[in-house]
């Protein structure tokens, strides 16, 4: 499996059991997370303070459905589940794109953050 590869799956599991330490180490001081149609979160301490809020209510689990790599970008595309309040899940679909640093490619200075709720069937 290719290094980015495992990266992307490392970030991905890091979201999922809110290891926020991992995720702060794996971003440029200038990060931009945009999550689009809500919020652009600027910097690396505003991304470690929305890390934090994540740990009371992040997800409770993420399944990959598919990585796309290139040079700069990856793509990861999935679905995602969120206690909404005490005993009440809901599911998203997710699309992520991360954007790479130039100098050092183990870390990302951008992700942007596709996100829908899936309607119950």
């Amino acid at each position: 499996m290719n290094e980015r590869k495992k990266l992307l799956k490392k970030l991905n599991n890091a979201f999922a059991s809110c290891d926020t330490e991992f995720l702060a180490n794996s971003v440029t001081e200038d990060i931009t997370w945009k999550i689009i149609g809500e919020k652009i979160i600027s910097g690396k301490k505003d991304f470690e303070k929305s890390l934090d809020r994540m740990r009371h209510g992040g997800p409770t689990e993420i399944k990959v459905k598919e990585i796309i790599i290139s040079k700069k970008k990856s793509v990861v595309e999935g679905i995602v589940e969120f206690y909404v309040e005490p005993g009440k899940k809901r599911k998203y679909a997710f699309c992520d794109v991360y954007i790479f640093s130039e100098t050092d490619t183990t870390k990302f200075k951008e992700l942007r953050t596709y996100v829908t709720q899936l309607k119950k069937k």
